[in-house]
């Protein structure tokens, strides 16, 4: 790496803690702070949406599982964000008109119970700290991959500079942010490397010696039937994704939310078909025996002229803080608003100053779970594999208005989380998020049948 390339990443942060300072000034209260007043315009919530979904379990994993498995292993990336636009088409008027503030006020919105905004946050925050741990961990394989760099040392300045910008700007701080990096990332990965590839590689002869292996071009069975049901178990995950949610609430209006959920999906359509183009030229450019696992980063660094190094080590650390800043700003609204209020209601600290404890908080413990696990796609699918049997149907039934008693509405999430994190210390006879969620259906019928009988 050389020092003009160490420059602009010094640079890059920098800007990053210039925008977090400038957004503190807008910053006077806590709808301020969790949400930038609700008042952010199309442009921000489209980047926005599109930064934060954008993580390094996508941009590695997808090239990765391309390479291993032909175009199918594309599905990695599709999934989720076909979940969120369902979501978004479904609920995101109804959620934008009712002034939410997090996922737990959906779960919540009929009921007085303690117990179950309590349980929805909880599981909520084990997600998103998931989340958060898994960009750390893609910071430091940038690290290992493209320097010399110590990459623990080099995380955590660049980690903290992350949680410093969230703790002074929140929202406004991130969106301005995610902005900048979305642009910043489409360059770089999304044009300047394809094109590239383009220019100076034979595409006819890439498709012709990828086409030469067996089941390369076949868009589902040359994936595990694991894998497949396990990625698209990512599908429900985003139809219940508290970034996008959170992005809904902020929004001006109804129309403004719709319509950044539908616009977002269409650029992650667009950005995954790019990655699966990389994925598929790595696997006849790159020499034999790469590990699948480095393949975005080795493509990156054999494709990329000198000079544009500090750029691609800026454009995904930008691609992780701008999921990291997002997941860390949830996790720490969602403990102060939906669990630390609700047990301390009279607490004497201000919920602003509380919110930016938080971050401090909830970032240090996530910078510590990355360096204890250093797997962004493990950390991930731990992650959604307890938030998705805990809390879709909640959502759903709080979304819609359905009367569910609330013994039976905690039932739901609490044997949803706790029969999943079973089944992954078991080792997953079934996809754990398949099986906890088969068992959250169970107090969950009990509790509408209920319901019905009872009137």
């Amino acid at each position: 790496m050389s020092t003009v390339d160490l420059i602009v990443l010094i640079l890059y942060l920098g800007v990053m803690i210039f925008i977090g300072f400038r957004a503190m000034k807008t910053v006077k209260n806590e709808e301020d702070f969790i949400l930038g007043g609700r008042n952010v315009g199309t442009i921000f919530v489209l980047l926005s949406i599109f930064a934060s979904w954008t993580g390094l379990s996508g941009l590695f994993g997808t090239p990765e599982y391309v390479y291993t498995y032909g175009i199918a292993g594309g599905w990695w990336w599709f999934t989720f964000p076909l979940g969120v636009f369902i979501m978004g088409i479904t609920m995101a008027k109804i959620l934008r008109r009712r002034m939410h503030m997090t996922l737990a006020d959906i779960v919540d919105h009929r009921s007085t119970s303690k117990s179950v905004r309590v349980a929805a946050s909880v599981v909520t925050v084990w997600n998103y700290l998931a989340w958060t741990a898994g960009q750390v961990a893609g910071i430091i394989l940038i690290i290992q991959t493209f320097t010399d760099l110590n990459p623990v040392i080099t995380v955590i300045i660049t980690y903290l500079v992350m949680i410093t910008f969230t703790m002074l700007g929140g929202f406004r701080a991130v969106v301005h942010t995610d902005a900048f990096q979305a642009i910043l990332f489409i360059l770089i990965i999304g044009v300047a490397i394809p094109v590239i590839i383009l220019f100076r590689y034979d595409i006819g002869s890439i498709f012709n010696t990828t086409s030469q292996i067996d089941g390369f071009y076949k868009m589902f069975s040359s994936v595990p039937k694991e894998a497949m049901i396990s990625w698209w178990l990512l599908a429900p995950a985003g139809f219940i994704d508290t970034m996008a949610f959170q992005r809904i609430f902020a929004a001006k209006d109804e129309k403004i939310a719709k319509q950044s959920i539908i616009r977002a999906f269409g650029m992650m359509i667009v950005f995954g078909i790019i990655l699966v183009f990389i994925g598929v030229a790595a696997r006849v450019i790159l020499p034999s025996g790469t590990n699948p696992a480095s393949a975005m980063l080795v493509i990156a660094q054999t494709v990329l002229p000198k000079g544009l190094l500090g750029l691609l080590i800026a454009a995904l650390v930008g691609v992780a803080m701008s999921t990291a800043s997002t997941t860390l700003l949830v996790c720490s609204a969602t403990i102060e608003q939906d669990i630390y209020s609700v047990i301390r209601p009279n607490g004497k600290t201000s919920k602003l100053n509380m919110h930016r404890l938080l971050v401090i908080v909830v970032g240090l413990l996530a910078l510590i779970a990355a360096l204890k696990v250093p797997s962004v796609t493990t950390i991930l699918v731990y992650g959604y594999s307890v938030y998705v049997p805990g809390l879709l149907l909640p959502v759903i039934a709080g979304t819609f208005e359905w009367k569910i008693p609330d013994k039976y509405m905690l039932a739901t999430i609490v044997s949803g989380t706790l029969s999943a994190v079973a089944l992954i210390i078991a080792g997953e006879p079934i996809p754990a998020s398949v099986g906890g969620l088969i068992v959250s259906a169970i107090p969950f019928v009990l509790g509408i049948y209920g319901s019905k009988n009872s009137n």
